[in-house]
């Protein structure tokens, strides 16, 4: 019987859109410019592209995320520039805040979904991090009025290890109180989220409501693209 249940955040209940990458670059292109380098913006295009792939090998490699003042050193790496460790983490401070001046719009259907589930299940949240520290992402999360509906938040800049490292779930599942047969996670990653459960011997539901990636290969137990499946599929579980 399921009692709980565990969210991914991004592209799960709320939205990883293109509006605060695009704020991210031009602050970089104004950094570029003042340090005297000036940089096209299909450079700058390409340096976040570039930045993403190291990110997503350093998580694969080490099952660790890296924080926005380390992305952000990898930027300036790849466009050789070299700066003072303040105005690093002055550029680090900014890409983090981008989430709560530029908010990411929610799933649809999340806050009822999550009024609804609240009442008959234990809810968490199981967040990898990266540009946005788990507290601004919980910010993010209260300016929505949705962690009433959690009984635990994990992200992984606090817990110390990333998805689809099994000790991110199952710390989350022990505040839950629940063991892993008794829970379902929810996310929209084949990689951190279905392989993620399975590791952690959770049953597993893909979300592609946001992200297709998926869709059409997955080892998921069950795939969703609207959160009006969701209730009654738990029912069956």
């Amino acid at each position: 019987m399921i009692k709980a249940i565990t969210f991914d955040c991004w592209n799960t209940l709320i939205e990883d859109d293109a509006v605060r990458r695009e704020a991210m670059k031009a602050h970089f292109r104004l950094v570029f410019e003042q340090s005297g380098v000036p940089i096209e913006q299909e450079r700058v295009d390409l340096f976040f592209e570039e930045e993403l792939v190291l990110f997503d090998s350093h998580v694969i490699a080490h099952r660790k995320s890296l924080n926005a003042r380390e992305r952000a050193e990898t930027i300036l790496n790849l466009a050789g520039i070299e700066l003072h460790e303040e105005k690093v983490l002055e550029i680090a401070g900014f890409c983090s805040r981008t989430a709560l001046e530029h908010r990411p719009p929610l799933i649809p259907e999340v806050p009822e979904v999550l009024e609804k589930l609240s009442q008959d299940y234990k809810l968490g949240i199981i967040c990898n991090t990266g540009w946005h520290s788990g507290m601004v992402v919980k910010e993010v999360l209260e300016g929505y009025d949705l962690v009433k509906h959690f009984t635990h938040l994990s992200f992984s800049d606090e817990v110390g290890v990333a998805k689809p490292h099994k000790q991110i779930f199952q710390v989350t599942l022990e505040k839950l109180g629940c063991g892993s047969e008794e829970a379902v996670h929810i996310g929209d990653s084949e990689y951190a989220d279905v392989q993620g459960a399975d590791q952690a011997c959770l049953r597993s539901i893909l979300f592609t409501g946001a992200n297709q990636k998926y869709a059409d290969e997955n080892t998921a137990e069950f795939v969703i693209d609207s959160y009006s499946q969701l209730p009654p599929l738990l029912k069956d579980l």
